[in-house]
């Protein structure tokens, strides 16, 4: 697999497409959950990472990267991906935003409930304020993303017409961290916030936490190092191919720019052709516009550079249309 990972300290690595994806599961239970992020099933027998990905139509070296995400490390530079893994890097996306609107979010805002009823301090309400607030920043974030940011990656990654006026760079620019606030909250909880605990919620909600920031840091990796460089790759490359695609003289523009270079006038032109004159003066602009060059000398040796017209036969034709 081509890329640079860097581990953090006390990290060790040696998963490889013929590891059991139980033993992966063994090292680092966190596993399981990237696994249901990718929506594979949570039965994996003695399976080989390369088996595995093979029956689940993922590659293998993907969910290798996605493993060493889980298991501490961080890509510095992009891996060899593809077009095929976008879809891939999607479903795990939209799967992180369902557990954590559907899963973490309700626990969240069920321990700060559970911690309002017995205790009505000014820290509390500060607290129930700061995580509302968060909650609905998170749910703001993940509806941009699913309505906006995934919809335009899809039609990149399936060659469909995009939207001229959006461009990954966009979302990229106003991509924000959002598992930094939840700092704050565990801050709050961890050193400021007396309250009664009878039912050890400050420890749950604590744990509920960590858990969240710890996937929700992964999930902000993948976007900013994987998913964003994978799709402005292909970004540029279908910029150039429009570019390309825009600046190709059609049929029509050949068969004008034919005549026009033999010496015909535009009326003489749109005779030949059966059409109007100011069709034929349309056509004419066109071509100055895609080959950005206006003087008939240059567009005559654009044809003869691009194979449209021949040189030989060339003076044979002008000196028929002079008499």
């Amino acid at each position: 697999m081509q890329g640079k990972y860097t581990l953090l300290p006390h990290k060790i690595m040696a998963y490889k497409e013929d590891t059991h994806i139980s033993d992966i599961i063994a090292g680092n239970f966190n596993q399981v959950l990237l696994m249901e992020h990718l929506g594979m099933p949570l039965v994996v027998q003695r399976k080989t990472v390369k088996e595995f990905c093979t029956e689940n139509n993922i590659k293998a070296d993907l969910y290798l990267a996605f493993v060493a995400l889980y298991d501490g490390m961080q890509v510095v530079q992009i891996p060899n991906f593809d077009k095929n893994d976008i879809n891939c890097i999607l479903t795990y996306l939209k799967n992180c935003h369902n557990y954590y609107l559907n899963e973490k979010i309700p626990q969240i805002k069920n321990y700060v409930k559970q911690i309002s009823v017995s205790n009505n301090s000014s820290g509390i309400k500060l607290l129930n304020d700061f995580v509302n607030s968060y909650i609905e920043e998170l749910t703001e974030h993940f509806e941009y993303e699913n309505n906006i940011v995934f919809p335009y990656i899809t039609a990149l990654s399936q060659n469909q017409t995009l939207d001229s006026s959006y461009s990954v760079t966009i979302y990229k620019q106003h991509h924000n961290n959002i598992d930094e606030s939840l700092s704050s909250v565990k801050e709050l909880l961890i050193k400021y916030l007396n309250f009664t605990d009878e039912q050890n919620i400050r420890r749950k909600m604590l744990a509920c936490l960590f858990e969240l920031e710890y996937d929700l840091k992964i999930h902000s990796h993948i976007e900013d190092n994987i998913l964003i460089p994978l799709v402005e790759k292909y970004e540029n490359i279908e910029h150039v191919q429009k570019d390309k695609s825009e600046n190709v003289l059609s049929q029509r523009e050949i068969d004008v720019l034919k005549y026009l270079i033999e010496g015909l006038s535009n009326k003489e032109v749109a005779e030949k052709l059966y059409l109007s004159t100011h069709t034929v003066i349309s056509h004419r602009k066109n071509i100055c516009e895609k080959t950005r060059i206006k003087s008939l000398a240059g567009l005559t040796i654009y044809a003869i550079l691009n194979g449209i017209i021949n040189i030989d036969s060339l003076e044979e034709k002008q000196n028929q249309n002079a008499h």
